[in-house]
């Protein structure tokens, strides 16, 4: 009788990785690695992984080197840390696939960090939730970026006029965000 094993997580995403970079192999940075030294380094292998990948990558680390990147956005949990990407990864996988965004029920929920006092008034089954929390990661990765500025233009065209079918709180809008620390002030 022959036992069948299951694959471990490591596996699977072993398998994933290899199935990305036989997609990519033509890529001219891919080949080049490969003709000449064999395996990609992992900056050239990110290159080919999609955010799923880099998600489960951080949450299969080891528990010190979570903490330690958790804390580079302010955070004391690899796990909250590991929330937020699952939650991202989400994010980016309705807007990829052009499915809509402004009024959808978030089915990967992170949780609701604690410190500044709007965190408490916000909705994390709601997209904007989320566009919090990657202004929290764009404060850290790229503190000079203009993103913000994008967001709250766009969320100033939404109509203004109260209509029971389209109202900005569905997106999870909350009055007086612009103010809130977390957003740079003009």
């Amino acid at each position: 009788m022959v036992l069948l094993r299951e694959k471990t997580e490591h596996q699977l995403w072993l398998e994933k990785y290899h199935s990305h970079l036989w997609r990519s192999r033509r890529e001219p940075f891919v080949e080049h690695y490969q003709n000449n030294y064999g395996k990609l380094p992992i900056w050239v292998a990110v290159e080919v992984w999609d955010f799923g990948m880099m998600s489960k990558l951080y949450a299969g680390m080891k528990i010190a080197d979570r903490v330690a990147i958790a804390q580079k956005y302010g955070l004391s949990d690899g796990d909250i840390f590991a929330s937020w990407l699952r939650s991202l990864n989400f994010i980016r996988n309705v807007s990829a696939h052009h499915s809509r965004l402004w009024n959808i029920n978030v089915l990967e929920r992170s949780s609701i960090p604690t410190g500044a006092a709007y965190w408490q008034s916000m909705n994390n089954a709601r997209p904007f939730f989320y566009f919090c929390l990657m202004q929290v990661m764009l404060k850290v990765i790229c503190p000079n970026s203009r993103w913000h500025e994008r967001l709250a233009a766009v969320i100033a065209e939404f109509p203004q006029a109260p209509s029971q079918a389209l109202r900005i709180e569905d997106f999870g809008v909350v009055a007086g965000w612009q103010s809130w620390s977390l957003w740079p002030q003009k």
